[in-house]
């Protein structure tokens, strides 16, 4: 085999196990601890989990894209923003705001 063939046949193999991985992972801040098949990832504000939790379970994944929930308007992910299943951002002064991800 020739040094040619050896490099065309092994440089794609080279590229994939080198490539960034495009999955998407949760961003950074507080991270939940999951519950009911989801994990809540705190992005802004002041809220804790618990209370995320509660508003993200009144969250209906086969209703309405966006939904008002309290003081927060939640609304679902798609394929660009996978595996965000949904976020909610409040209108208030602190403007919480949290994902839900996939546990």
């Amino acid at each position: 085999m020739s040094i040619k063939a050896l490099v065309a046949a092994t440089l794609p193999i080279a590229a994939l196990v080198l490539a960034p991985s495009a999955v998407a992972q949760p961003p950074g801040g507080e991270h939940c601890a999951p519950s009911n098949g989801q994990a809540i990832v705190i992005t802004a504000g002041d809220i804790d989990c618990i209370t995320a939790a509660d508003f993200a379970a009144q969250y209906d994944l086969y209703g309405d894209k966006f939904q008002t929930i309290g003081p927060f308007t939640c609304y679902s992910g798609n394929a660009m923003t996978a595996p965000l299943l949904f976020q909610c951002v409040a209108d208030t002064a602190d403007a919480a705001e949290f994902g839900v991800y996939p546990a």
